[in-house]
């Protein structure tokens, strides 16, 4: 398998929310009797993008099977829906408006990600409904939303560390190659100003369109530039149909330092029969935030992720592990407060996963509504290890 670089130690190090309250179309209180919770899936599941709806899918999926097994949430069972914003901003409007009118008890969005957030968010935001990503672009990395929660580093933390690895693995001339796309774009700006910061020089830049049937000509332009290695992002067709033309035009492959796109679950069943296992295992080398956690809160995670029969490469993934906790820190933070109503339940998301003199550690959902119940101020420590969420 291709090399993987961690460039971070733990996956859930950033959210972002102000304390204050939101009111939501949603949830009552923990009166009313027993009634469905909605989590919605809001991702793209179709386009280049598939990735983001699928692994949200199955972290969605995995933590509703550990919360419903402990008995739901204050005794209501959770749920996933799925709706598909097909990865465009302007199917992600209409899309979300039908998740907001028709989902019974929405309490939680799970999502969106990549180009999708921009014209999505304003709804979300005027609903009030909490939600999770792991968007990358930097332009959220000052949120003062109460219902704004992002659960990995953002790209402004990662491309940095792209810059780091390329630049300390010897590869001081580069070509930079990127896909056109917002969730590959937001890495740019950040990479080359700290590869040019450590004295690195990119010698040939380079946005492709995603998808397309052949990059000869770009793949030319970058090899008559004479790079050390080539670094940048791209989805797993148009990876696959580029690294297999560099390798007929040169004769075999340069080294290429590409983001955490790699990791997912994807990429490499792509990219590995176009260029061979053994190139795939020399050339590729991935920087992505590492999934550390080990225990029982990662044996949880990875026995739910078997419950529902996700895809191996999966269970592996931090950005899918950070989702999983993120529904479970949602989960407990409505336990604390005793609703599923946004506005009574949201500011407690942090004090659920805060370390605190005297909180009981807890590792799986089960452990922390336990220790409530018994009084008891809880930290949740899930499969992506400690969550620092403000």
């Amino acid at each position: 398998m291709w090399g993987g670089v961690a460039a971070a130690a733990s996956m859930a190090v950033a959210g972002c929310a102000s304390s204050g309250t939101s009111g939501g179309s949603t949830g009552s209180g923990s009166g009313g009797g027993t009634f469905p919770i909605t989590a919605g899936v809001l991702h793209a599941f179709t386009g280049q993008n598939a990735f983001f709806g699928l692994n949200a899918e199955n972290a969605c999926k995995a933590a509703v099977q550990q919360i419903n097994a402990a008995g739901g949430i204050m005794g209501h069972p959770l749920s996933c829906s799925n709706f598909d914003t097909k990865g465009d901003p302007a199917d992600a409007v209409p899309v979300t408006n039908r998740m907001l009118v028709s989902s019974s008890h929405l309490a939680m969005v799970v999502g969106p990600d990549g180009s999708d957030i921009p014209s999505v968010l304003p709804l979300l935001e005027q609903a009030k409904v909490p939600e999770m990503n792991t968007v990358g672009d930097p332009r959220y990395d000052k949120q003062t939303s109460a219902d704004f929660w992002r659960l990995t580093p953002s790209d402004s933390t990662q491309a940095p560390a792209l810059a780091y690895a390329t630049y300390h693995k010897g590869f001081t001339k580069v070509a930079e190659v990127f896909t056109s796309d917002l969730s590959s774009q937001t890495t740019t700006a950040p990479f080359q100003s700290t590869y040019a910061r450590l004295g690195g020089t990119i010698v040939k830049k380079l946005t492709i369109a995603p998808d397309q049937a052949s990059y000869q000509t770009e793949v030319a332009q970058v090899l008559a530039a004479h790079p050390q290695a080539l670094v940048g992002e791209m989805d797993a067709r148009t990876a696959a149909t580029f690294l297999s033309e560099l390798r007929q035009q040169h004769g075999g492959l340069i080294p290429f330092v590409v983001t955490q796109r790699a990791i997912q679950g994807d990429w490499a069943p792509a990219v590995q029969p176009a260029i061979g296992n053994a190139s795939l295992s020399k050339y590729v080398t991935a920087i992505a935030p590492a999934l550390s956690a080990q225990g029982p809160a990662y044996d949880a995670f990875q026995k739910a992720m078997t419950a529902v029969k996700a895809n191996p490469f999966q269970a592996k993934n931090p950005f899918v592990a950070a989702t999983y906790d993120g529904v479970m820190a949602f989960a407990l933070a409505m336990d604390m407060a005793k609703s599923s109503a946004p506005s009574m339940w949201v500011k407690d998301v942090p004090r659920v996963t805060a370390a605190a003199s005297g909180a009981t550690v807890v590792k799986t959902y089960a452990q922390g509504v336990a220790a409530l119940k018994a009084g008891k101020t809880i930290q949740y420590v899930g499969a992506s290890g400690p969550m620092v969420l403000r």
